[in-house]
């Protein structure tokens, strides 16, 4: 029943924010590097959180998934404040950094990353904060640098979510998640948004509000489930987030090979080169989602068939490929322009 209530929600906030995103100064107009044309309302961060918001009080939820979702509304207001009024990339670090801190200090840090073949629990000792912080900014970050066409930063966050729920499913610990009728109702306002972002008529965009709010997300909920809950071991929370991880780390190593800003937007993210080589939106959303899938998965049978060390070494070894196969295809994309 709460479904149907979430989507009427969802549709009440949608014609709300709608109109009211242009004197709130949330709207995106194309330039050189945005493939979009005509204005189109950032509110797709708002409306989802909103949604969740609503229905937070009326289900059980952890306190840690509570202090996770009401922090996170730290970086949507300063994203869409950001989106507004572009106060830069050292603003939503700041933000992050701080938000990062709120959460640790609230007892949710990364303290193992698993057992290894000979080895045990690897604590990490007095590296843990530092640890969290670099894990969460950069997934944060991959999501919002994957953010730059029509469904494929929701889309990610959808295969991450889901392969979570999938992999605690098939480990028989799915039911050591609390909050699972909020996931829920997360999973069906992103997939609502969705919907709107794919439309003409009724256009709408995630802006870095929502992109950096979703990376945020589920950056802790994999921390969550694989500290606290210990649904998933901690090698599989790399493979969740298979693509979104990739891109960020090729992208990094290129822009620093180049002796450019890390931060520093371009075209030379997978879905930019895939674009250029000749694929439209939709089959380049559909390529790429549908790889990060079979990666996630991929994963998850090398860890059931050869344990935790080897799913560790196959991700590392995916790095390469990965980077290996983004330089080939951006030179064939060069060629063909």
């Amino acid at each position: 029943m709460f479904f149907y209530f979430s989507i009427l929600t969802f549709l009440f906030l949608f014609i709300f924010c709608y109109n009211l995103a242009p004197s709130l100064k949330l709207i995106d107009k194309p330039n050189y590097r945005k493939i979009h044309k005509g204005n189109i309302p950032l509110i797709g961060g708002l409306l989802i959180y909103l949604n969740l918001l609503i229905f937070f009080p009326y289900f059980e939820k952890s306190y840690h998934f509570s202090i996770i979702f009401y922090t996170s509304a730290i970086l949507l207001i300063l994203g869409a404040l950001d989106d507004a009024i572009e106060l830069g990339v050292v603003f939503r670090l700041i933000s992050q950094f701080v938000s990062c801190l709120i959460i640790i200090g609230s007892g949710l840090v990364i303290t193992n990353i698993g057992d290894y073949a000979f080895f045990s629990k690897i604590d990490i000792g007095v590296l843990s904060i530092l640890f969290t912080v670099l894990c969460v900014i950069g997934l944060t970050n991959a999501f919002n640098f994957i953010d730059g066409m029509d469904g494929l930063c929701s889309g990610s966050f959808l295969v991450s979510i889901s392969s979570i729920l999938i992999f605690a499913y098939l480990s028989n610990t799915l039911n050591l998640i609390i909050e699972l009728e909020l996931v829920y109702i997360l999973i069906m306002s992103v997939v609502l948004f969705m919907i709107f972002n794919f439309s003409n008529r009724f256009k709408i965009f995630l802006g870095d509000s929502g992109s950096t709010t979703l990376g945020f997300l589920i950056s802790w909920f994999l921390i969550l489930n694989s500290q606290i809950y210990e649904t998933i071991h901690p090698v599989l929370v790399l493979w969740c987030v298979s693509i979104p991880s990739f891109d960020i780390i090729s992208v990094i190593i290129r822009r620093l090979f180049r002796k450019k800003n890390p931060f520093k937007p371009d075209r030379r993210h997978i879905h930019h080169i895939l674009l250029n080589i000749g694929f439209d939106q939709k089959g380049v959303m559909i390529i790429i989602l549908s790889v990060s899938l079979l990666l996630n998965f991929f994963g998850f049978l090398i860890f059931n068939l050869f344990g935790p060390l080897s799913t560790l070494m196959a991700y590392l070894i995916m790095i390469f490929v990965y980077l290996f196969l983004s330089l080939k295809l951006n030179h064939l994309a060069i060629k063909k322009n």
